[in-house]
């Protein structure tokens, strides 16, 4: 039997960073608001202090600032005929958990979707026709147009101290941005992250071929800040550890050196950290929601009464929650009809890796948006019509930090094993750079989460075909 709690006006289910933003939104509108957390709380001090922090091995390889694979996992499958099988070990997304969720261990790459985006469908039937879309693919224009959404795109950014170079101001093209970005009201609250020796040469290359080199918009802030809430934020010392990493400098754009501190010091806020949600409630007509039921760190049954209830954690987690607690209409993809779990989609990556015999770089410096980048083969900044599909790519060369057990690219014909191996690795870690792409997946009618049939209890695990 659950106990029945004291009322709120507003309960957010994972904090990360939407629900740090719509806590402290929601608190400054004089409402009272209770954020449950299903991991442990965590802060950049005691948490993320160094030397702790770098350890390549407990936080990059075996994921201590992501969700527990052994104690709740995904399943997958790669089509509806096959099995769905648990994931042991994340290997592309990485959902977070504890207090600040993926927004903790992100990188710092800070983007904003092109204008072109927010009318994919009719964008694209405009340049190519109608037929250019394959049936199959089910994009969708967006509700909002990027015109309404910049000036929240612009907060953010100064919320965060994003680093970088405007390549678009009001319709003007700046020198030294990119120049596919969408038009922006002003330039970027912080200068653009350093260029190392590998950038350096990729945009030299780049431009020399015609191209349109800019460094990446980074949220690992360039220099000290202090943010419009009053936050202050440190300077990025590119020490390499970003990426799977909590931020010892508090330059990192994160809950925690952003809007936490300002959260836990008002009483009109509370977070409840290892409280794991496993229900919304409903009121009778099962049309507007009454609460949560949630379980603590003791096993004991709760239920959180509230006005409102937003749930904030990571994408796949709200899915499943959303089945569990009946609120919407599971997707089918036999019928095309219900849009809770609809539309699942990730991102491609691919990447070469160059070796120089008379050149030396320094890939253990870096930051996790530390990258220069062309948006050429980007979005629809170029021809589609003779290609045949839809989408882009952007192409990188990163200088995000390359840690030693991670990074080990050899070429050809190197040893595999022993002392000439060994002796291999340490000639070449200092001459070898990547050069990455990260491009578009569209939404297919086939790519969707479910429930997991295996799993009968109230824990059944989404899918996706």
């Amino acid at each position: 039997m659950a106990t029945k709690l004291k009322p709120v006006d507003a309960v957010i289910v994972g904090f990360g960073w939407t629900g740090a933003v719509l806590a402290r939104e929601l608190t400054k509108a004089g409402l009272n608001v209770l954020a449950l957390e299903r991991g442990g709380m965590r802060d950049t001090i005691p948490n993320f202090a160094a030397p702790m922090i770098h350890d390549e091995l407990r936080f990059a390889i075996r994921h201590d600032l992501m969700q527990d694979a052994s104690r709740e996992t995904l399943t997958f499958r790669n089509n509806v005929d096959q099995t769905a099988l648990p994931i042991r070990r994340w290997g592309s997304f990485l959902p977070g958990t504890g207090v600040g969720g993926a927004g903790v261990h992100w990188n710092g790459q800070h983007y904003r979707f092109a204008p072109s985006e927010f009318r994919i469908r009719s964008h694209y039937g405009e340049r190519y026709g109608k037929t250019f879309i394959p049936k199959e693919m089910t994009i969708q224009d967006w509700p909002v147009t990027y015109e309404e959404l910049e000036p929240y795109y612009d907060r953010f950014e100064y919320l965060c101290g994003t680093a970088g170079k405007a390549g678009n101001i009001k319709g003007v093209i700046q020198e030294g941005g990119n120049p596919f970005e969408g038009s922006r009201a002003r330039e970027y609250p912080n200068p653009a992250m350093k260029r190392s020796f590998q950038m350096k040469m990729f945009e030299d290359a780049t431009r020399e071929m015609g191209f349109h080199p800019y460094v990446q918009p980074s949220s690992d802030v360039t220099q000290a800040y202090t943010n419009p809430e009053g936050v202050d934020m440190g300077s990025c010392v590119y020490c390499g550890f970003c990426e799977r990493f909590g931020c010892e400098m508090s330059a990192k754009a994160s809950p925690q050196s952003t809007l936490l501190p300002l959260l836990l010091k008002d009483s009109r806020f509370e977070l409840r950290t290892l409280s794991h949600v496993t229900k919304v409630n409903l009121d009778s007509g099962r049309k507007k929601s009454t609460g949560v039921t949630y379980i603590d760190s003791q096993g004991r049954e709760f239920e959180q009464p509230a006005d409102m209830v937003l749930l904030c954690a990571f994408g796949l987690h709200n899915a499943r929650l959303m089945m569990l607690s009946g609120i919407g209409r599971i997707y089918d993809p036999k019928t095309g009809k219900g849009s809770v779990g609809r539309n699942y989609a990730y991102q491609m990556s691919s990447s070469v890796t160059a070796h120089f015999n008379d050149k030396v770089f320094n890939p253990f410096m870096g930051a996790g948006a530390c990258a220069m980048i062309i948006d050429d083969f980007n979005y629809d900044n170029f021809d589609h019509g003779p290609l045949g599909f839809v989408g882009g790519s952007y192409i990188c060369v990163e200088s995000k930090g390359q840690r030693p057990i991670d990074f080990r690219n050899l070429p050809p014909g190197e040893p595999r094993w022993g002392k000439g191996w060994k002796q291999s690795v340490a000639h070449w870690y200092n001459r070898t750079f990547v050069i990455a792409s990260f491009g578009s997946v569209t939404a297919q009618r086939s790519n969707y989460l479910d429930l997991d049939p295996n799993y009968k209890d109230g824990f059944a695990i989404p899918c996706c075909g």
